[in-house]
């Protein structure tokens, strides 16, 4: 395959270590495995790397470890918190590092309005200068950023660059690439549902599998050569490792092939236990699963 710059983006874990805790040594481990898939874009601070159970500092503290370490990767900084000063101050602490790319959804628990999340965008970009990107996941934070509300953000802020549609809903990831697609770059959260979503305009994708296998990167190479026949094979075999990765609550199976193929005794924050019940042999099953399928 010719394809270079791939646009797959790994919205990565959080290499904690055996009490819960960020580690710069794992971290290591984990963009030396990014480099070996071929993926230089990296979103940290996502669902992926469990920013809701760490602290302020904490995430911080994480930020700068990537700042220290992944200085040859695209790094889009993930924002994101239950109340706008604590974004305010992430995006703040994001660019005082040098990041110029932030990642932001709504505020969850208490259930946004469409005005609220207009007002928590606007309020933290007025802390960061650079690029930001909307992060619609409403199966998390209780409210869907609607298109109208897009058009908004896009109006006001004036530095939208990007949109992470997480849905799940192809008819509305459908409606944002019919809107966006032009003008911003999309991309599709959902990894099983990358080829439907590039043949609608979007520009790549946010893909969860990336933390622990390359395949899905496959199916946007051979899109992008014009091998349909092949993307679609690609896509229907990694549908099958999807479904493996995603038979346990979202994100355990993903650490725990992380923590077994490099031998590491990480666990996640509390109160997440999940880990220490998945099944080995499952574990096993995930490591050796296909990393890329050859052209026939």
């Amino acid at each position: 395959m010719k394809t270079s710059n791939v646009e797959v983006i790994c919205p990565m874990i959080t290499p904690f270590d055996s009490d819960g805790k960020p580690s710069k040594e794992n971290l290591k481990v984990f963009l030396d495995d990014m480099k070996e898939f071929g993926i230089n874009k990296i979103f940290p601070l996502g669902s992926n790397g469990l920013f809701n159970l760490m602290t302020l500092e904490t995430k911080k503290e994480f930020l700068k470890m990537v700042q220290d370490i992944a200085v040859n990767f695209d790094v889009l900084v993930g924002v994101g918190s239950q109340n706008t000063e604590e974004a305010k101050s992430m995006a703040k602490y994001a660019e005082d590092l040098g990041f110029n790319k932030i990642v932001l959804q709504p505020t969850y628990y208490n259930k946004a309005e469409q005005s609220w999340i207009i007002r928590h965008f606007d309020v933290v970009s007025e802390a960061f200068s650079g690029k930001m990107y909307i992060y619609n996941i409403p199966q998390f934070t209780g409210s869907k950023v609607d298109i109208d509300t897009m058009k908004a953000l896009v109006e006001n802020i004036g530095r939208i660059e990007g949109i992470k549609d997480s849905s799940g809903d192809i008819r509305f990831f459908n409606e944002v690439a019919a809107n966006f697609s032009d003008s911003l770059k999309v991309y599709q959260g959902q990894d099983d549902l990358l080829l439907q979503s590039l043949s609608i305009g979007a520009k790549g994708g946010v893909c969860g599998t990336t933390n622990i296998n390359p395949l899905v990167t496959d199916v946007y190479k051979y899109f992008m050569d014009g091998n349909i026949s092949m993307a679609t094979k690609t896509q229907r075999i990694f549908n099958q490792f999807f479904r493996m990765v995603n038979e346990y609550p979202f994100p355990a199976m993903v650490y725990a092939a992380f923590y077994k193929k490099h031998n590491i005794r990480g666990k996640l924050p509390d109160p997440i236990s999940t880990i220490p019940k998945i099944v080995e042999s499952k574990i096993m099953d995930v490591l050796s699963y296909p990393t890329h399928i050859e052209s026939q």
